[in-house]
């Protein structure tokens, strides 16, 4: 399921809505909390429970890591490239080691900039 930007925030929001300041200092959130309150603000989502755990897990993280909730954009494309393409662009290198990234990336197709580890 795709969970909208809306439901992302909500779903943070009562993350931290849902703490409890303990004694020692350290505090404590209620997961079933948030699965009420989320379940209440939008019925038509029917999540199963691990889902909304793993996605819980993910916004937080997000949060922790970029102080925001979004995705970010994608492109569809592979990050990675095939074998064939590797073993051409490092003949490319060893044939001409001083041309530049830009020539080289022009030759073989490949608009990324990357970093290739020369075996």
């Amino acid at each position: 399921m795709v969970f909208t930007a809306e439901q992302n925030a909500f779903i943070l929001m009562t993350h931290f809505r849902s703490a409890t300041h303990n004694p020692d200092g350290s505090w404590t959130y209620s997961l079933e909390s948030c699965i009420a309150q989320f379940n209440e603000a939008f019925p038509d989502a029917n999540i199963p429970y691990d889902v909304f755990v793993q996605h819980k897990r993910r916004v937080l993280d997000r949060f922790e890591t970029k102080n925001c909730i979004c995705t970010g954009k994608s492109t569809g494309r592979p990050s990675l490239l095939i074998q064939p393409a590797v073993d051409d662009i490092q003949q490319r290198i060893e044939d001409s080691p001083k041309k530049s990234l830009r020539k080289l990336s022009a030759q073989t197709g490949n608009n990324k900039k990357c970093t290739l580890k020369l075996v």
